[in-house]
Formats: C-alpha cells, sequence, structure tokens
C-alpha cells in the first residue's frame, strides 16, 4: 500500500487506513442495525433502544478494530 522507508510512518499510514474503513465499516453497520431493529422492536421502544446509539457504536468499534488491524499489518510488512 504505502512504500516508505522508515517503518513507523509505514505502521501509520497502515492504521489510518484501516481506522478509516473501520469507520466506514462501523457506519454501515450500524445502520443495518438500525434498520433490523426498527422492525424488530415492538413500537413503544421508539424512542430508546438500541436503534439510536447503534452506528455511533459501530463506528467507535469500526474505528478501533481497523486501527488496531491496520497497524499490525503495517507492523508485518
Amino acid at each position: 500500500m504505502f512504500n516508505h522507508p522508515n517503518l513507523f510512518i509505514r505502521m501509520v499510514a497502515n492504521a489510518l487506513a484501516g481506522a478509516s474503513l473501520g469507520l466506514i465499516a462501523g457506519l454501515v453497520f450500524g445502520f443495518i442495525i438500525l434498520f433490523i431493529s426498527s422492525y424488530a422492536l415492538p413500537p413503544f421502544l421508539e424512542g430508546d433502544g438500541p436503534q439510536q446509539v447503534a452506528p455511533f457504536l459501530g463506528m467507535g468499534c469500526g474505528t478501533l478494530v481497523g486501527a488496531f488491524l491496520g497497524g499490525l499489518v503495517g507492523l508485518k510488512k
């Protein structure tokens, strides 16, 4: 992906790429959870529940996992 002689810069570039991909993937999965939970939950829980926080938690978790795994890939190369 990014060919730089300094290993730290290569690891950081891979971690940032993984974090951005994880952010997008977490947002997509969060919206999938939002869509499923809006139909699966009873109507009296419309204001509360996982459909309110799923996209944000998915984005946060995806960013952390993507940054961690991208950094590991950068260290392996």
